[in-house]
């Protein structure tokens, strides 16, 4: 009935949903963590288009700019070209980086250093910094 965030090898299952979201008395009681811990049941908001259900953890995904902003700062280090650059932004767009429902900071966080890696040689070191 509900689709939560799962991953085919390198990419999840997203769509181009603009998430319409359920109503109040439609929300699904699931776990919820805060500071990394359980900390009991809570009702979460799905969308009524796609079936994802809404992250509510404290870690709220970032905007690209800020992953796009880590890479900028990396570029003359690593000697990363403005085409790897645009091919990394271009990645992070096709796989809905900001949004609320299918994606988590964490989960941003793994991705990025996957497509980073996927086009230059940074090491994870360099890239956790910034986290």
């Amino acid at each position: 009935m509900f689709r939560s965030n799962k991953w085919i090898g390198e990419e999840t299952l997203t769509s181009q949903c603009e998430h319409v979201s359920c109503g109040s008395k439609e929300k699904v009681w699931m776990t919820y963590h805060y500071q990394g811990r359980e900390r009991g049941l809570k009702p979460h908001p799905y969308c009524a288009e796609c079936g994802l259900i809404k992250n509510l953890s404290s870690e709220k995904p970032r905007k690209i700019g800020f992953y796009i902003n880590i890479i900028t700062s990396l570029k003359e280090d690593f000697r990363m070209a403005q085409a790897q650059i645009r091919l990394m932004a271009l990645d992070m767009e096709k796989l809905d980086f900001e949004d609320d429902y299918s994606m988590d900071r964490h989960q941003q966080e793994e991705l990025f250093i996957e497509i980073v890696q996927k086009y230059s040689k940074v090491p994870d070191w360099a890239l956790r910094r910034f986290f």
